[in-house]
């Protein structure tokens, strides 16, 4: 019987493409690895020429990891980090099998609610780590399912994927607020929600939970505002909208430190809109101990932010 044929790929090359995505860059890589820019580009093409997909690709002058591009990151990073734990173990300098957590948060989620989330899982690991990746949600799960993470942070519920309801662990949710700049929030709380129609709004891109919500809430209240920018990262959203861009939603988790960081104002609250949080898993009941500790933990912060 004949056996089956087995594909070894360089694992030279696939250390290098770590490297320049631990760097950020062929140019910062191969002075890290001592090697010219043409060599250690040479060795990326040839790479992508084995897997038969691109890693990267160019915007302006910025090289961007493609989806495939992502999980072989994610890879790679298990595969030096095994290697290193097994050297490690040969030495004496460390135990087998470091717990490491692997967590997906979806790229709307604010990074400071974020932290807050995963810090008491962090220290449920004692010496082990969390390892973070933000992406869309659809490209997350896809990960979850495949085992290559072990639970994604999410404000939805994936529609069309393996994960049912029972898979979504309600952690929570928020109060969703409008703030804008302290001279147009004295105006517009007059009227309030009324006095928003027509104005101009930062908005979280379309694909985030929070923004259906807001078309959803805008639309039942027949309110029709001006869109100025749409925006995945939740702090860049704060900044324009700090800079008198346009009036802006807020968690209300996250109040405190908005009013501390801009010179902004209370417009009010979205009555009857509040942001759902999750944690998306494979498993119904949870059993790893550090993601049941995010959970049972942001359980109690969350409902006493919103109770």
């Amino acid at each position: 019987m004949e056996k089956p044929r087995v594909e070894w790929m360089n694992y030279h090359h696939l250390y290098y493409f770590w490297i320049i995505v631990r760097e950020g860059g062929v140019a910062r890589a191969a002075r890290s690895l001592g090697l010219t820019h043409s060599t250690l580009s040479a060795q990326l093409r040839t790479m992508e020429e084995f897997f038969g997909l691109p890693l990267f690709e160019r915007r302006g002058r910025r090289l961007v990891l493609t989806p495939f591009g992502e999980e072989a990151a994610s890879y790679a990073s298990d595969i030096f980090r095994l290697g290193q734990e097994l050297v490690d173990v040969a030495r004496g300098r460390a135990t087998r099998g470091r717990e490491v957590l692997r967590v997906g948060v979806v790229s709307t989620l604010p990074k400071t609610l974020t932290h807050r989330l995963l810090d008491p899982a962090l220290e449920a690991l004692g010496s082990g780590d969390v390892q973070v990746r933000q992406d869309a949600l659809a490209r997350l799960v896809d990960s979850l399912v495949s085992g290559r993470l072990d639970m994604i942070l999410s404000d939805d519920v994936p529609a069309g994927s393996p994960l049912t309801r029972g898979h979504a662990h309600f952690l929570g949710e928020s109060e969703i607020l409008l703030y804008a700049s302290s001279s147009l929030a004295k105006k517009l709380r007059r009227r309030f929600p009324d006095s928003l129609d027509g104005m101009p709004f930062v908005f979280p891109s379309a694909v985030s939970g929070l923004r259906r919500r807001l078309d959803g809430w805008f639309a039942k209240r027949g309110i029709s505002v001006s869109i100025r920018a749409e925006l995945d990262d939740a702090g860049l959203l704060r900044v324009f909208g700090g800079a008198g861009r346009g009036i802006f939603p807020v968690r209300a988790a996250l109040r405190a430190e908005v009013e501390d960081l801009h010179d902004v104002e209370l417009v009010g609250a979205c009555e009857g809109l509040r942001e759902p949080y999750f944690a998306l898993s494979t498993e119904r009941r949870i059993k790893h101990p550090a993601v049941a500790a995010l959970v049972r933990s942001a359980r109690e912060r969350l409902h006493a932010r919103t109770s």
